[in-house]
């Protein structure tokens, strides 16, 4: 084979790398405009359930209209559960003036076997002066998929040496958070009457279940 033909060879065989590549970038920007039309379809399906909870109060009274503020409300409310569904809350870790909240978020996820990417880990509320509590931990996951998963295995930290006091939960507005402090104290009592069988929460109730079985499980 002459030197041209090896060249003309070279160039075909680069050309249709190059096309090799263009092909995968417009595959990976296809998987990109995908999942953002999911995350979008995701926002707007909410937006949709709260609007149609605000024509349910609406067709029961007469008398009332949808304003422009109804329906920002509706729109700001559809919005911050969005925001809400990527986020979660975890009570119980010890606190420190040097901590790396990262790590102690990362550590604890470790414990149930779950390694997602954590962002924007932040403590919650402000520390009172005499107040021993550790204040709770705040944090972001890339969507609410996978915070959907850390807390179908969260019940796995019940079991776990030294995280009997540390919950991992959903983010909640300031009334579901006042509904669960109630859950939260009941679970807590329960686990003094009943030391001997493991107690956890879940979807709103508390659940008991013996040690062994809950081991295996």
């Amino acid at each position: 084979m002459s030197n041209m033909d090896s060249i003309k060879k070279r160039v075909d065989d680069l050309q249709k790398e190059k096309i090799n590549d263009q092909k995968e970038i417009i595959q990976l920007k296809d998987k990109i405009i995908e999942k953002k039309s999911d995350e979008l379809n995701e926002v707007t399906s909410t937006v949709r359930t709260e609007m149609k909870s605000f024509s349910t109060i609406v067709k029961k009274n007469c008398h009332a209209t949808i304003t422009k503020k109804t329906i920002e409300a509706a729109v700001k409310s559809a919005c911050d559960k969005d925001d809400r569904s990527k986020n979660i809350i975890i009570y119980g870790i010890e606190e420190s003036s040097d901590e790396v909240l990262r790590d102690k978020v990362e550590n604890v996820l470790q414990e149930i076997n779950e390694k997602p990417v954590v962002r924007d880990c932040v403590r919650v509320g402000f520390q009172r002066s005499g107040d021993q509590r550790p204040r709770p931990v705040k944090f972001s996951l890339s969507n609410s998929d996978h915070v959907a998963q850390v807390l179908r295995s969260a019940n796995r930290l019940h079991t776990k040496e030294g995280y009997k006091s540390v919950y991992i939960c959903p983010d909640r507005t300031v009334q579901e958070r006042r509904s669960y402090k109630i859950l939260l104290d009941q679970l807590k009592e329960k686990r003094k009457s009943e030391p001997n069988r493991t107690h956890y929460i879940r979807n709103n109730t508390i659940v008991s279940s013996d040690i062994n079985s809950s081991l295996s499980g």
